[in-house]
């Protein structure tokens, strides 16, 4: 099927975003992977540039990481761009131009009709669970709650 090339722009831009985004929070994250690589190399992971923007200190860690970071987003474009993924994405985008956006009204009512009945069921389970434990404390006299 052939489509306009500005045709699910919006969804391949956002997956391709939201894989980058994952990507660079797994390696750049504390305890991610520019951690653990500063842990290997040890003694061979000299500091570049200190302070560097966004990372902290420039390493080689940093380095490898961002290379990945790289190379995970070129693949991640290349899989965006794939026909079934694509036309995937561009039905979606699609799809969701037809969806009715409730305004911020309804939301707010949704929302605290939501809070009120989990307030209700707390409340009530809480009341069940508390006249279960009694319950259970008189018919076993001797054991411990």
């Amino acid at each position: 099927m052939s489509q306009r090339k500005d045709q699910g722009r919006y969804a391949r831009m956002i997956a391709f975003w939201a894989v980058a985004a994952l990507l660079a929070y797994g390696i750049f994250h504390a305890g991610g992977l520019v951690t653990l690589l500063d842990r290997w190399m040890a003694g061979s992971n000299r500091t570049l540039i200190d302070p560097f923007p966004l990372v902290g200190k420039l390493k080689y860690s940093t380095l490898v990481g961002g290379a990945l970071l790289a190379a995970g987003c070129f693949l991640a474009n290349r899989l965006v761009l794939q026909p079934r993924i694509n036309q995937l994405l561009t039905d979606t985008e699609a799809e969701m131009v037809k969806v009715t956006w409730p305004v911020w009204p309804e939301v707010v009512q949704g929302t605290l009709a939501v809070t009120g009945m989990v307030l209700v069921l707390f409340t009530f389970l809480t009341c069940v669970d508390l006249l279960l434990v009694n319950v259970m404390t008189l018919l076993m006299p001797g054991s411990k709650s």
